[in-house]
């Protein structure tokens, strides 16, 4: 299967939990790149470099390190309206708060050599995690849902002249995700009368599966004006992971659903739900299936500049584009369940960020960062949903680096503020939609706040 989606399915969908740039990504993987909010793709001027921008690892000498990790304090999303498990009457929803800390390494080498630099990074640039309560009224969209990738990404740089640097490497990344859901359909009927429908839980969707996928990357960086000057574009393609994973349905509904065998809207029988969702003709209570499904992480281009106002300051700013576009369907194929296929439209736009900041060093043992940011979202008013509900933000920015010699420590701070989400694309249950209902009608409220620590070290 090779359809641009990111986990899962329609009127079972499988939906994706908060993030930290926009959609999903997560571009804080430098405690020192942190601080200046991520404006660093014109300064890259240690081991993060080589994710940040690579070329600019031709200026590190000798043999470099870096290893840390960003600590990730989402607090619930609030939600207030009507949705696919209320319909009508409004509540007020809260996902559980979450804390999560992916972790980054890079190391870089010269090997010996003038001109030449190899450099090596592992961190999660992607990831998310979303868990509403087990009788939340979104249930039916998603429970619990993770999503936790892993990128390994040698690059090797030169130095084309004394300065200009150009960098190219590959990334293989690999990715573990998880999903639990209760989908509700509002034309279950549990009395042997379908002249009027009770509605019903469907099941219970506990699903976990793991993929790997393949990417490339390519940078430029140029010191000019006596290196007081620097400017850096980086590129990082799109990488789909191949997702196969094992599905476990459980507490499936012991009644029936209309079958219109005909497409007239009109239902020619009423049929077990074990037998229109699961193929069995007796009833079951629980299945297993295996499933696969396509994420595309997006390409990125960033656009940087820095320049050395006095030998203690340095500003840096950034213009970033994410092609989130690549994200147009969501979709899921199980191998045996095939009434459950069934592909959602998501239709992400690109996005653009903003990023500026400043280095100041105090003193030779410490150097202070501060920056700003804002960053559009991806989705669209028609797509939005309590898997994801993401929406504009602006970030500060603080951070120090400290230390003289060999060994330093950097430690950024990044508070986002998210303008609340106003949706309006509540779907009732109908024919058409086979008696599902999906998305809601109200006003999500967001924040997040970021803490990184890394340890630096020259050999």
């Amino acid at each position: 299967m090779h359809h641009r989606v990111v986990v899962v399915i329609l009127m079972l969908s499988l939906g994706i939990g908060a993030a930290w740039g926009s959609g999903f990504e997560i571009p804080e993987v430098g405690s020192r790149a942190m601080s200046v909010a991520v404006a660093f793709t014109g300064l890259a001027d240690d081991p993060s470099a080589v994710w940040f921008n690579p070329a600019g690892i031709t200026f590190l000498k000798g043999h470099q390190s870096t290893v840390g990790f960003t600590a990730i304090s989402v607090p619930g999303t609030k939600f207030t309206g009507t949705n696919s498990g209320s319909l009508t009457a409004e509540v007020s929803e809260e996902a559980k708060d979450d804390i999560f800390m992916p972790v980054h390494m890079y190391f870089v080498s010269d090997l010996g050599m003038e001109k030449l630099r190899l450099g090596l990074g592992i961190n999660s640039p992607f990831g998310l995690a979303k868990r509403w309560p087990a009788g939340s009224t979104f249930a039916s969209d998603v429970m619990v849902m993770g999503l936790s990738p892993l990128f390994v990404n040698p690059n090797i740089a030169y130095q084309v002249m004394p300065c200009m640097s150009v960098a190219a490497g590959f990334t293989f990344a690999r990715a573990n995700v998880s999903l639990m859901k209760a989908p509700y359909n509002y034309y279950v009927d549990l009395d042997g009368n379908p002249t009027q429908f009770e509605g019903d839980k469907l099941f219970t969707l506990d699903m976990e599966g793991s993929g790997t996928g393949m990417g490339f990357n390519g940078a430029l960086m140029g010191r000019l004006m006596e290196e007081k000057l620097g400017i850096g574009v980086s590129y990082r393609s799109e990488i789909e992971i191949d997702f196969e994973g094992d599905a476990s349905f459980a507490n499936i509904s012991r009644g029936t659903l209309p079958y219109d065998a005909n497409g007239d809207g009109t239902p020619d029988a009423f049929l077990p739900v074990s037998r229109m969702l699961f193929g069995s003709e007796t009833p079951i209570s629980n299945a297993m299936d295996e499933g696969s499904t396509t994420l595309t992480l997006p390409a990125t281009l960033k656009l940087g500049v820095s320049y050395k106002v006095m030998p203690s300051l340095t500003l840096t700013a950034d213009y970033d584009i994410t092609m989130w576009s690549s994200y147009d369907t969501l979709s899921v194929v199980f191998d045996t369940f095939t009434a459950l296929n069934k592909p959602q439209a998501k239709d992400w736009e690109d996005t653009q960020a903003i990023r500026v900041g400043a280095l100041y060093k105090f003193a030779p043992w410490l150097e202070l960062g501060a920056g700003f940011l804002t960053d559009k979202n991806p989705i669209p008013d028609s797509t939005i949903g309590a898997e994801l509900p993401d929406t504009d933000r602006t970030g500060i920015t603080l951070g120090a680096t400290i230390g003289q010699g060999p060994s330093s420590l950097s430690i950024g701070f990044l508070h986002l503020m998210m303008d609340d989400r106003d949706v309006d694309n509540l779907v009732m249950p109908s024919a058409a939609t086979g008696g599902s209902a999906s998305y809601q009608t109200g006003t999500f409220e967001n924040s997040a706040t970021l803490f990184g620590v890394t340890l630096s070290h020259a050999f």
